[in-house]
């Protein structure tokens, strides 16, 4: 009776063991690739291994497993240990998925909605108090569909995402590699971003396009309050 209950406690917390112990080498491997180094390189090896097995489903496992932890601190604080460069005050909903976070930057004061796709393989990078709403994904790759065998489009460029301050990105808003969003634009919901927006500009549709502009007198932040338990 007392193994069957041990058994059953195993299996109802048995990816959170998983990720309690192979947590640590994949964020060894993630310092390794943000920062290089000989001590680095030896210490990332059992990462390595890890993810070479799993074919990389691994880290992307234990992120979209953080996304689901009910604590801003705690989320924050993961994805930091996996190189993610988060400034304070910065909110992270639930259910957001990071990509390569050891190429991320969030500044002060910025809040990402839940359910958001933060792509940084070739670096994302979040200026302060910009606000994404729900359900946004942000891209910096991307599969060429000219190339014979469909290959990413990741051989040269400059795939970089960059979101100005006090940007705000509408709910459900796609933005495509290489796009750089000016200070304090504005995506309206449900928009494609295929090319970069001006500053303090309005766009709306698919391909977005400029429909307003916005005061350039703009002086909020956000102070990095949101629910308990979320």
């Amino acid at each position: 009776m007392y193994i069957l209950l041990l058994l059953l406690v195993l299996l109802l917390y048995l990816k959170w063991i998983v990720i309690f112990l192979t947590f640590p080498w994949i964020c060894l491997l993630f310092s390794f690739k943000k920062h290089k180094g000989t001590l680095r390189k030896l210490l990332a090896i059992p990462g390595v291994v890890l993810e070479q097995v799993t074919k990389e489903g691994l880290s992307r496992f234990i992120i979209i497993n953080i996304g689901m932890i009910p604590s801003l601190t705690i989320r924050r604080l993961l994805y930091r240990m996996l190189g993610a460069d988060i400034e304070r005050l910065a909110v992270i909903h639930y259910r957001t998925e990071i990509r390569n976070p050891y190429w991320l930057t969030i500044g002060k004061g910025s809040i990402i909605g839940d359910n958001a796709l933060l792509d940084a393989r070739h670096r994302l990078i979040i200026g302060s108090n910009v606000n994404l709403s729900s359900n946004v994904s942000v891209y910096t790759e991307q599969h060429d569909y000219r190339d014979e065998l469909f290959r990413s489009t990741d051989r040269g460029g400059d795939k970089a995402v960059v979101i100005g301050d006090r940007a705000w990105i509408g709910s459900n808003v796609v933005i495509l590699p290489g796009v750089t969003i000016g200070e304090g634009a504005v995506c309206c919901a449900g928009c494609v971003v295929t090319k970069d927006v001006e500053p303090y500009s309005v766009v709306a549709g698919i391909p977005a396009h400029t429909i307003a502009t916005r005061p350039q007198t703009l002086k909020y932040e956000f102070d990095g309050s949101s629910c308990w338990f979320y």
